[in-house]
């Protein structure tokens, strides 16, 4: 008797266990056929906002085929996104190509709290994504559901635009005649005088900017002529030269009889006078000695002003390093409209000295020549030149107000432009009085400028760009 009794029992729970086994498997395939497996849009509208050459705006709409936009279904997460973020000014409303496994799909905007009721989707719904998201909802057999969340990634910048920010803040510039922006190791520093001869030094901090107190500099040091290496160098109206290592305490450098500093490089220092182009050893034991430049009809007692020469030192990873020099001619050397380069490259071991300067005449493949600019800036940043600038006169015939930036990727031997290289509007369109530029170890690039706007106001500002570089949606 209690041999088939135990044999009862253990027949009845292996029943049991069977039943419960068969429930299990029923979950598991109902949860197996209650999710979205694939995701895709329709068409977008995008709307793109460029400024012409001659200062005009223009807004084109055009349509965006999106194949090329692929997007995740992460099974695990519940999410579902595009990778690769679609191009900026894409409108978010489109159609929705969704296949799923259930009963039903509902969506709704994400966030929605439970009073917002879901929407059954239809493949003929045009819905619009909104910038935090939106959810769906797959229902299944038995009270089963599971929900999704969509993100559309739209780039919020043009790839290649410059953006700029106001970083004037609190500075109170009205009364600045002149002001200059230099790099000295990971810092930028600001140079401003409000009467030509007294100078103000300024650093900016995360929020707003720091006075800093100039000492050991003579009052007539020109800091209008500074130039920055590994220290700052300025010359007074002796000829001395002195230099700092924070931009405030100044000593004196050792080299005399200079006249208008123009560059720096890691061993020599520039400088130009009577037409002529000379360098001296930054270790100041030595005297000027005058730099050689090419058989090129044009030369340095061609240029304008000795203020609208810029000499830029650059070391690239190919381990040449090279100098720049450029300046605007004076009309009656030339009715040209390019502005005027010489330019000489050296190894790490080889002698910067002895270097030739080339003229750099303008190459077949310029499609865009730098122009003469009478307020011009130049700076070197990610390894590109970048230069700016405009006219002090409109009544000029050629007169060539603040607008494009050009580009130079190949150490100025040819420039480019386009419709997404352009300057604020704080600056764009508006006569220059004067600018300057420098550009920081991030790759910003920062300019000071007081320009004369429609009615003939005087603004200063100082700005902080910098080019987009498009990534991938996180």
């Amino acid at each position: 008797m209690f041999r088939h009794s135990y044999i009862a029992v253990v027949l009845f729970s292996l029943l049991l266990l069977s039943l419960s086994g068969c429930k299990e498997e029923e979950t598991e395939n109902t949860q197996d056929y209650c999710n979205i497996t694939s995701f895709s849009i329709g068409t977008l509208k995008r709307t793109v906002v460029k400024r012409t050459g001659h200062g005009t705006v223009v807004k084109s709409v055009s349509t965006i085929y999106t194949t090329g936009w692929k997007f995740a279904v992460d099974q695990i997460n519940n999410n579902i996104y595009n990778r690769d973020s679609l191009p900026t000014g894409c409108a978010r409303r489109t159609l929705l190509d969704i296949t799923y496994r259930g009963k039903t799909l509902y969506y709704r905007n994400a966030e929605a709290d439970d009073s917002v009721p879901w929407t059954v989707y239809a493949s003929s719904d045009s819905v619009t994504i909104p910038e935090n998201g939106m959810d769906f909802r797959v229902e299944g057999n038995g009270g089963i559901s599971r929900t999704y969340h969509v993100k559309l990634n739209i780039h919020k910048q043009e790839a290649g635009d410059w953006e700029w920010d106001d970083e004037t803040g609190e500075l109170d510039m009205d009364d600045w005649s002149n002001a200059r922006l230099v790099t000295l190791g990971n810092t930028v520093l600001l140079y401003g005088t409000p009467d030509g001869q007294n100078w103000e030094l300024w650093k900016p901090q995360s929020e707003g900017w720091q006075k800093l107190t100039i000492s050991g500099l003579p009052a007539d040091a020109n800091i209008a002529n500074i130039v920055a290496g590994r220290k700052l160098y300025v010359s007074d109206d002796d000829g001395k030269v002195w230099t700092s290592d924070d931009g405030a305490l100044w000593t004196e450098h050792g080299l005399t009889n200079a006249k208008r500093l123009v560059g720096v490089s890691d061993n020599r220092l520039y400088d130009v006078r009577d037409g002529l182009l000379y360098s001296g050893a930054l270790s100041g034991d030595a005297e000027w000695e005058e730099e050689v430049l090419d058989d090129q009809p044009l030369q340095m007692s061609d240029l304008s002003d000795l203020d609208s020469i810029r000499c830029l030192f650059f070391h690239r990873e190919n381990s040449l390093k090279r100098m720049l020099i450029v300046g605007t001619l004076k009309q009656s050397v030339s009715d040209d409209s390019v502005t005027p380069e010489w330019g000489k490259m050296w190894t790490a071991d080889g002698d910067e000295l002895t270097r030739a300067w080339t003229y750099y005449t303008p190459a077949w493949q310029n499609r865009y020549e730098l122009p003469v600019q009478r307020q011009q800036a130049v700076v070197l940043t990610n390894d590109n030149l970048v230069a700016f600038g405009g006219d002090n006169n409109e009544e000029d015939d050629d007169f060539i107000p603040l607008n494009l930036i050009y580009v130079s990727v190949d150490c100025g031997l040819t420039w480019h432009t386009g419709d997404l290289l352009y300057l604020p509007d704080e600056l764009w369109g508006k006569q220059c009085l004067w600018i300057n530029a420098a550009s920081d170890a991030d790759g910003f690039v920062w300019v000071v400028a007081r320009v004369l706007d429609a009615e003939a106001n005087e603004e200063t500002y100082v700005l902080r760009g910098w080019q987009n570089s498009l990534v991938f949606a996180q």
